[in-house]
């Protein structure tokens, strides 16, 4: 299969910056820092790629080597079949890049006019570069603000304009780099349906979205891969990746009038490793309990348990399947050694 993305051990390192005092007694020593190490991913065309990870955990530096900002210091990496390394100019071409760190506009400037500053940068002829500033204007909803100045403009509105910038190039492959951080809860949900929505499903973009937002990599992504201290830890569709790290399955039951005993026996019923009382029920005279059991193939072992506390005499008014939740297995896989 050709990927749109990937990367064969991929590594970064920096060197680490000492003081006089160091230099004066070891001025020949190499301190370094490695950043990525030894990053192996593979994204397909069209599809929305999640990297996730806790700030510093090498996510940025990963989309700068992939954007040809930054050289590997070891490692390969292609992008649509181009070599980071050697074909930056036709790689530039083909991507966008989108920060959360408004810095790198002209804050005295106006919307239309960073927009139009940019376009000039990335050799677009001034007529298309006209055309298409104003549709993307319209298209982020920046239309009526456009002729203000970038100072004045909102949290929400500077990272609208930073999608649009992205856009100028009319990409393949956007890199979003936590486009999410600092936007107000309803403006982040808005863009992030943009870009499941408009940018992977109706113009079949590829989006690699990095984020440190476990619920939004788990609302958007189908694919993740989690760094952590700048290793890939796991990658693969997210649903595949909770199976692996769940040894345990989780069902929630709703019990109308429990026996006060009736909880200590289920925990004595074969297969049953834990019971939690969780809350009342969503009925009156309900309560939820959580039980564990092994996970094995099928579901044999929970449908033997619910034929037990029936004939116990338990009266259950419902039943489901806990899933496991990102969050949850985040911390197990950057806890795993």
């Amino acid at each position: 299969m050709h990927y749109c993305i990937e990367t064969h051990n991929l590594t970064k390192r920096y060197p680490l910056i000492t003081g006089y005092g160091g230099l004066f007694m070891h001025p020949f020593r190499k301190k370094e820092t490695t950043a990525i190490r030894n990053v192996n991913i593979q994204i397909k065309k069209g599809e929305l790629f999640g990297l996730l990870g806790s700030n510093g955990a090498g996510k940025t530096t990963l989309i700068k080597i992939l954007c040809t900002l930054v050289l590997p210091s070891a490692g390969s990496a292609f992008v649509n079949g181009l070599e980071v390394t050697r074909d930056e100019k036709k790689i530039r071409k083909i991507i966008g890049y989108v920060v959360s760190n408004e810095r790198s506009f002209y804050w005295r400037l106006t919307g239309r006019q960073n927009l139009t500053f940019f376009a000039k940068l990335n050799n677009i002829p001034r007529h298309e570069a006209r055309v298409r500033i104003e549709h993307l204007l319209s298209f982020m909803e920046l239309t009526r603000d456009a002729n203000r100045m970038f100072k004045d403009y909102s949290t929400g509105m500077r990272q609208k304009l930073a999608i649009a910038r992205g856009l100028l190039t009319d990409p393949e492959i956007i890199f979003m780099d936590e486009p999410t951080n600092g936007l107000d809860p309803v403006s982040a949900q808005k863009l992030r349906k943009l870009v499941k929505e408009k940018f992977v499903e109706e113009e079949k973009k590829t989006v690699i979205f990095a984020t440190h937002n476990l619920h939004e990599a788990e609302e958007l992504c189908d694919r993740i891969a989690i760094i952590h201290n700048g290793e890939v830890k796991v990658a693969g569709i997210v649903g595949d990746i909770k199976r692996e790290f769940n040894s345990e399955k989780g069902y929630v039951i709703e019990l109308k009038r429990p026996e006060t005993d009736l909880l200590e026996r289920i925990y004595r019923i074969a297969h049953v490793k834990k019971v939690v009382k969780t809350k009342d029920g969503s009925l009156p005279d309900t309560i939820q309990i959580e039980i564990k059991t092994e996970t094995r193939e099928g579901h044999e072992d929970v449908f033997q348990i619910i034929k037990e506390i029936v004939d116990m005499g338990g009266k259950i008014c419902s039943f489901y399947e806990k899933e496991i939740s990102l969050r949850e297995m985040f911390s197990r896989v950057v806890e795993k050694k």
